[in-house]
């Protein structure tokens, strides 16, 4: 008996020595995470000198009440800032007895001061997730009684919720197991961690690789965004210990970010279309940041595929987004992107007051970039009713979205296809008492554009938009074209509208956390208008990037309501709104028995219902039939290629 009790006290001795050599390791590799964005030194000495005895800074507004970017959470965003100087041994200010009496005295005030905000997520994530941070990063230095103190609000915080909120709120619980030594806490904590790297159709990483939260709408450039910053955080921090990541989990947090928010980046910048209700000031360069840093960082928790994280700036290909309603396309030379929406997707939400006329942003937005500032920070400037690619009443008077949960579009048609080069897009667009068939055909060189049935009793004209960017050039102009910066603009049945206006703009209506923040520059429009109640109104047109010559391949081959078409070298590119029969090159007959998107070439059809609602589809060929099988459950709408 006096054995076992020996054995067993020894095996009690050596799990809490494991545990101090885990939590020392957890705590050393969080400082090295931290410190390698330290802040410059004349930034933090600035900060020092401008603090003011109580413990306050006169640039950061204490009495906001806003709920979004709340400007007082500045302050403890600073203290972190500041304690990341401290904690780094190759900065000057590493230790330094100045630097720690205003860490102090910043935390001080702010538990004193107890600043509340009414939006949850303040004081639930925002203010203990910064707080802890700074305790960490102040180590043996930080005062027990601040600790002790400080425990009202950080116990604010609890676990639970779903996608990146429960990360954020696992990652708050697992810092205060870290402080407190409590290996039991840190273990719920991290498994609460790992648990969203999962295939969802709920909240979290959907199974075509876009990321989902607020519903079903795509949130790359926002939650998806943080999700990837807090598992790459946690994994680089958690490495090597008890509760680091695993290798299952990892492959599918590589295959999140290789094959969702890294095919949105361009040219330093994050497509707007992938920037959510955020289209704030500069937003597409600190989103594109943000993942990069996560890129760049992967490198050391996943070596064995370094050159892949190194290598996303150079993308080419098509992918086809069919849980979000959403394709990319990625040449060498230019990229563009489609957002739709569907009764099945959210295409934009309105919270906090971000984002307050983007109604139209899921309504197929055709965005085309070439140096990649296409639209950086245009929106305070931009007609909302006219973005690119969209069909829209102009006599609306409402554009803001149905809150972070109500806006989804009014048709359950919108798919997506393609082949990895090349790809098509389309929904059936409904809104209030307006309508319309919408097809976007990406091909090698050129997309077409295709619209049919556009009919409604509207308030106003319905223009649909072809471009609406900054105007960054000479513009030329004959019958039937027009060609701005590079980029050449093809009307096959109609004759557009071309404005090169001074805009002058505000940010307040737009993103009124912004604030009052007048704007100008020179904006180019083009649209066609459809005039007011149309019935039965087309439109085509080819967008040609990078265009040496207005010369391209594609044909239109039908332009109806039941059937849009388009062929171009070897391949046939069609949309069925519903049964019907398309007639091609060399007398081919192609029929379907329900809507489908379809590509076509010799031995090989690809075809994805938009509806997600069917579960075969027959096919037929000169009279040849074939039955395809459908996706169904999650896959729903995925694509299938039969010979």
């Amino acid at each position: 008996m006096k054995k076992c009790l020996q054995i067993m006290c020894l095996c009690f001795l050596l799990a809490i020595t494991a545990s101090a050599r885990d939590n020392a390791r957890i705590r050393k590799q969080f400082i090295e995470y931290f410190t390698q964005y330290s802040t410059s030194e004349s930034a933090v000495e600035r900060d020092l000198k401008t603090m003011r005895p109580d413990g306050t800074w006169p640039d950061v507004n204490y009495t906001s009440t806003r709920r979004g970017g709340w400007p007082t959470l500045n302050h403890l965003k600073r203290v972190v800032a500041l304690a990341t100087a401290y904690a780094n041994p190759e900065s000057a200010l590493y230790q330094d007895p100045r630097l720690k009496a205003v860490l102090l005295g910043a935390l001080n005030h702010w538990i004193e001061a107890d600043y509340r905000n009414s939006n949850w997520w303040q004081w639930r994530i925002g203010i203990p997730e910064n707080m802890l941070t700074a305790f960490i990063l102040l180590g043996d230095d930080l005062p027990e009684s601040m600790l002790k103190d400080a425990q009202p609000i950080l116990n604010r915080s609890k676990m639970g919720m779903t996608g990146q909120n429960k990360v954020w709120c696992a990652g708050i619980a697992l810092m205060k197991g870290l402080l407190a030594d409590n290996s039991e806490m840190m273990k719920t904590a991290s498994d609460a961690i790992w648990s969203e790297l999962r295939i969802t159709t709920e909240e979290g990483i959907q199974p075509d690789w876009s990321f989902h939260q607020h519903g079903p709408q795509q949130q790359f450039g926002n939650y998806g965004g943080s999700f990837g910053a807090s598992m790459v955080m946690w994994g680089s921090i958690l490495r090597g210990s008890n509760y680091a990541l695993g290798g299952g989990l990892l492959a599918i947090l590589r295959n999140y970010l290789l094959e969702g928010p890294s095919w949105i980046l361009w040219k330093g910048r994050m497509d707007l279309s992938g920037c959510g209700r955020q289209v704030d000031e500069g937003c597409q360069t600190a989103k594109a940041r943000g993942i990069q840093r996560q890129l760049k960082q992967m490198g050391s928790i996943d070596p064995d595929y370094r050159s892949r994280y190194e290598t996303v700036n150079g993308l080419t290909g098509h992918k086809s987004y069919w849980r979000s309603d959403m394709a990319v396309h990625r040449r060498p030379e230019w990229y563009a992107s489609v957002k739709m929406s569907s009764t099945r997707v959210i295409g934009a939400e309105t919270c906090n007051d971000e984002n307050m006329l983007g109604l139209h942003l899921g309504d197929g937005v055709l965005l085309t970039y070439q140096t990649g500032a296409e639209y950086e920070d245009i929106v305070p400037l931009w007609d909302w009713k006219r973005l690119p690619g969209t069909t829209c009443d102009q006599g609306l008077e409402n554009l803001t979205p149905k809150s972070w949960n109500g806006g989804y579009g009014g048709s359950d048609f919108s798919g997506v296809l393609g082949d990895g080069e090349t790809g098509m897009a389309s929904m059936i667009y409904k809104r209030d008492n307006l309508s319309a068939q919408k097809s976007y055909f990406f091909l090698t060189d050129h997309m077409v554009c295709l619209g049919s049935g556009i009919s409604g009793e509207t308030l106003g004209d319905v223009y649909t938009s072809v471009e609406q960017s900054w105007l960054t050039g000479d513009v030329k102009r004959g019958k039937g074209w027009m060609k701005h910066s590079g980029v050449a603009y093809q009307f096959i049945d109609s004759e557009p509208v071309l404005k090169t206006d001074r805009i002058e703009g505000n940010w307040l209506p737009v993103f009124p956390t912004r604030g009052d923040q007048p704007v100008e520059g020179n904006v180019l429009s083009l649209w066609i208008n459809h005039g007011k109640s149309p019935k039965g109104a087309t439109y085509a047109y080819r967008v040609v990037p990078c265009a040496g010559s207005e010369e391209v391949k594609s044909t239109v081959l039908s332009n109806t309501e039941a059937v849009q078409a388009v062929a171009c070298e070897g391949m046939i590119y069609a949309v069925f709104y519903e049964a019907a029969k398309l007639k091609a090159a060399k007398n081919r007959i192609i029929e379907t028995d329900g809507p489908c998107l379809m590509q076509f070439s010799e031995g090989l059809i690809m075809v994805a219902d938009p509806t997600h609602n069917l579960q075969t589809l027959e096919v037929k060929v000169n009279g040849k039939s074939m039955i395809v099988d459908l996706p169904q459950g999650a896959e729903r709408g995925k694509q299938v290629t039969v010979k």
